[in-house]
């Protein structure tokens, strides 16, 4: 698919059955601001460390995402935003805003296994209300992406998880005091597993998990699932879970079908046993 000519780059996306193969080389820098569905090159391709976070401190501070995150937005009003409530797993509920343009990407983004909307409104109004319902204690508005990734060995079937979602908005709707210039959604449940890929065959038992990538590395395998900003690949040393903020900012260039993964620093993992397999969760 296309991308920007103006620095170069091809977008192509990460799609579940596909060969991803790519040879890594250079210093790791800073990969600027997104906005709109474009990215702004950083002026000083300032140099980054290795982590999850490829972006320096001046890109970041310039991050409407990031600003949004720390409540910093001026004059957000004038779009129309929507209030969500998010199911990553059970127990794993989280409320949230988007902008109503964005559709669900943000969902997507953020490896929501279902969804529905609970209000929209203004800005202000719906950062409120985000704030009201993460008080009553029925949802958060942080999940770590440790939970979220291991809830996906324990998934119910798309009428267990709906009927989750469903719970959490009636209780949750219940139990919030709304601002009269939002407009209260009713229930209706969005399930994400299938752009996912969980819905496919059952994930391995073992795998290991990237912590860490050298200048020279290679990375490839077949993409099994894709979720948020995680990738499971299945490569030619086993499956193998990749946070792929750990690859941004290194240049990378295609790589033959047949590479087998180098370079790379990871950790094995067992199957996540399930944390409420012996409770009752409300949701």
């Amino acid at each position: 698919m296309p991308g920007n000519p103006a620095t170069g780059e091809r977008r192509r996306p990460a799609v579940v059955g596909r060969l991803l193969a790519w040879q890594l080389g250079g210093s790791r820098v800073c990969i600027g601001v997104w906005a709109a569905g474009a990215r702004t090159p950083c002026p000083g391709r300032r140099s980054v460390r290795a982590g999850t976070d490829a972006q320096c401190a001046g890109c970041a501070a310039g991050d409407s995402g990031r600003a949004l995150a720390r409540n910093a937005i001026a004059g957000e009003n004038d779009r129309d935003w929507n209030l969500y409530l998010a199911w990553f797993g059970s127990g794993l509920v989280k409320v949230g805003l988007t902008a109503a343009d964005r559709g669900r990407d943000r969902l997507l983004e953020q490896g929501a296994i279902a969804y529905t909307l609970l209000a929209t409104g203004p800005f202000t109004a719906i950062r409120r209300a985000e704030q009201s319902v993460s008080a009553t204690g029925l949802a958060r508005e942080r999940i770590g992406s440790r939970a979220k990734a291991d809830a996906w060995w324990s998934l119910p079937d798309a009428a267990g998880r709906a009927e989750h979602v469903a719970k959490a908005h009636a209780a949750i709707t219940a139990a919030t005091d709304w601002p009269d210039t939002l407009e209260v959604t009713g229930c209706r449940v969005h399930d994400l597993a299938a752009a996912y890929g969980l819905d496919q065959e059952p994930l391995p038992s073992t795998f290991q998990e990237l912590t860490g990538v050298d200048d020279e590395a290679a990375l490839a395998g077949r993409i099994r699932a894709v979720v948020g900003r995680r990738l499971l690949l299945d490569t030619f040393a086993g499956p193998l879970l990749a946070d792929m903020r750990r690859v941004a900012g290194y240049p990378f260039a295609a790589a033959g079908e047949q590479t087998r993964p180098t370079g790379l620093q990871s950790t094995p993992r067992t199957r996540p046993r399930d944390p409420h397999e012996n409770d009752q969760p409300l949701f």
